[in-house]
């Protein structure tokens, strides 16, 4: 049942993804399906080897939303300019 409701969580943010118009919220919604294949991984695996695949994406996406963070920074300070 858990499964199942990480990845209905997972497949709305995909699809909000798709549709949103921000870039900012774009890499929201990435970040969440990152975290959300982790979950997903370790309770689909439920072996010490999906532990450590589960582990292993978990940190990388810890990584991934660092950086996320930090191009949502650069996107406030980013001036457009309108020909």
């Amino acid at each position: 049942m858990i499964t199942e409701i990480v990845g209905i969580i997972v497949l709305f943010a995909a699809v909000r993804t798709l549709i949103a118009q921000d870039r900012s919220e774009r890499m929201l919604y990435l970040n969440v399906i990152g975290f959300g294949m982790s979950a997903l991984i370790a309770l689909y695996i439920q072996t010490p080897f999906g532990a450590i695949i589960a582990i292993t994406y978990f940190v990388a996406s810890t990584l991934s939303s660092n950086a996320i963070a930090y191009s949502i920074g650069r996107v406030k300070d980013e001036i457009i300019l309108d020909d």
